[in-house]
């Protein structure tokens, strides 16, 4: 019997996501993103590791509003903005960063909107509804298709500019979109006008933390604070805008990351020691890694307080927090070895991956870890915590040009 299964475009794009994750070696093997996300949506929130530029959380609205809420003009029109990006170019002739779905081959598995639609809520573009959830995109462009079938549609002049309004709309008044939008021989680009560099600076500097008090995104975009060359979040003049919540929360995530870096490091090395055990072969990549990382984030990892760290982002698995403290006891005991730590590790690993964890003694795990680190999908060497500050930069960048 032949059967057809119907997945949705979220579904498919799970999937596409854990596969390129796997093959790119950043599965989460042992939970330290858990920090990673609950650390960078207190500091940053409504940003995503997707994100890109600045301009798409207009793009989207505008799109929606351009297609009278019909999903297959919405969907065709984004498909247009995407060959405009791609045409655009500056006076030098090079293009421009940041474009989703720039292949042009296939629509993306994960479009703009769905990489922005968090955002949008967060930043309060789209409108919030007392005691409910946030809408869907099909939600909104429903509203759209009713309202604009109701002749409810009107315009606005804000400083100086053409703006939409609608009575009771999804979206907060929007800045007015190029008159370009739409035109497929026409290039379009990322930097913002004057006025929507006025609307992003509203939107942003309102954002809040769930304790009611301002962002640290907000405050960085009311101070202005230029980020270009700044390659972390915990630099002095990041600290400086910070309040004293969100400097407390900065010092803890510099540790958290540092910590967290040499966990991913300790598994590494790890499941190298592991594999060589299997193979015979005498690898030692992820183990000298292992000593860069301790030697380069070791004291820093070790003043973090654990208790600190459970309060800010609440939730951890006791797995991940018996990892965290394991580790800071080798890192103090002086021992080069880290073969010690394996049980705690394969504990949290199998935790969260059950029978697809690479440490073990089962024939499950060794034959996972056959698959590791090979020429052709080698494991990549441990990173520190980045908490999306490679995006932010990026965004607040697209803010502070003009």
């Amino acid at each position: 019997m032949i059967g057809w299964i119907l997945l949705s475009r979220q579904a498919v794009a799970s999937a596409e996501r854990a596969l390129r994750n796997d093959q790119q070696g950043v599965r989460d093997e042992i939970g330290f993103l858990a920090l990673h996300q609950g650390i960078a949506d207190r500091l940053f929130p409504g940003t995503s590791v997707l994100h890109t530029r600045l301009r798409y959380a207009l793009f989207i609205p505008w799109l929606m509003m351009q297609s009278g809420g019909r999903s297959d003009r919405f969907r065709k029109d984004a498909l247009t903005l995407t060959r405009q990006l791609v045409q655009w170019k500056d006076p030098a002739g090079r293009g421009q960063d940041g474009i989703i779905g720039g292949s042009l081959q296939r629509e993306p598995s994960q479009t703009a909107a769905m990489i922005y639609w968090s955002a949008l809520s967060r930043w309060k573009i789209l409108h919030a509804r007392p005691g409910q959830a946030p809408q869907t995109r099909i939600q909104v462009l429903r509203q759209i298709e009713s309202m604009q079938a109701g002749g409810s549609m009107r315009q606005l002049s804000i400083d100086g500019e053409t703006a939409w309004s609608l009575d009771a709309q999804p979206f907060v008044t929007l800045p007015s979109p190029p008159a370009e939008l739409g035109h497929p021989d026409k290039p379009i680009g990322f930097a913002l006008t004057a006025t929507e560099r006025a609307f992003f600076r509203r939107q942003l500097m309102a954002v809040q933390r769930a304790d009611g008090q301002q962002s640290l995104l907000g405050r960085l975009t009311e101070h202005r604070t230029s980020v270009a060359s700044i390659d972390s979040p915990w630099h002095n003049a990041i600290r400086r805008v910070a309040d004293t919540e969100d400097r407390n929360v900065l010092m803890l995530a510099e540790q958290a990351s540092a910590l967290a870096g040499i966990g991913r490091a300790v598994y590494a090395a790890l499941v190298e020691q592991a594999k060589n055990s299997d193979t015979g072969q005498r690898s030692r990549t992820y183990r000298d890694h292992l000593s860069v990382m301790r030697d380069e984030h070791g004291a820093i990892a070790q003043a973090l307080e654990l208790d600190a760290l459970r309060a800010c982002v609440p939730g951890q698995p006791e797995a991940l927090v018996q990892v965290l403290g394991a580790t800071q006891d080798w890192l103090r005991s002086g021992r080069s070895d880290c073969a010690y730590l394996h049980e705690v590790y394969r504990r949290a690993e199998v935790e969260r991956k059950r029978d697809r964890a690479r440490l073990g003694a089962t024939l499950g795990a060794r034959k996972r870890r056959a698959e590791w680190n090979t020429p052709r999908m080698p494991h990549p060497l441990a990173e520190t915590l980045h908490y999306r500050w490679g995006k932010v930069r990026m965004l607040l960048n697209d803010l502070n040009e003009r």
